[in-house]
């Protein structure tokens, strides 16, 4: 994967694991899912090492929620942007109910890349 200038991270943050997924800014570029892992701030960091694509520019974006304020303050302390969203905010197709950790990280990077959130 060539380098991008920026990297769009989806992150779904419940209390126990968080799913993560990334897409590049490029137009047809896919979407990674990276798997789940901890909620400490030392895991978040070992998984984003792990990634190919060194951007310049991250930019986090995760459901607004009780467990994702100290996503929040840390990645903004680390000098990325970091979007908290709505679920209200966020669109979705009619007839589409199913909810994953995986889907929903899938999700958000690829609207997040294309515009369609906006930040709380």
């Amino acid at each position: 994967m060539p380098q991008s200038s920026t990297l769009y991270i989806g992150m779904d943050v419940p209390k126990d694991s968080s799913a993560v997924a990334y897409v590049a800014q490029e137009l047809h570029a896919e979407v990674s899912y990276l798997g789940a892992m901890g909620t400490r701030p030392c895991d978040i960091d070992q998984r984003i090492r792990k990634m190919p694509s060194k951007s310049k520019h991250l930019v986090f974006v995760y459901d607004a929620g009780p467990c994702g304020y100290g996503l929040y303050r840390y990645r903004t302390k680390q000098g990325h942007a970091c979007w908290g969203v709505a679920p209200s905010l966020i669109p979705q197709k009619a007839g589409d109910r199913v909810t994953t950790h995986r889907r929903d990280a899938i999700q958000w990077a690829r609207l997040m890349r294309s515009g369609d959130l906006t930040p709380v």
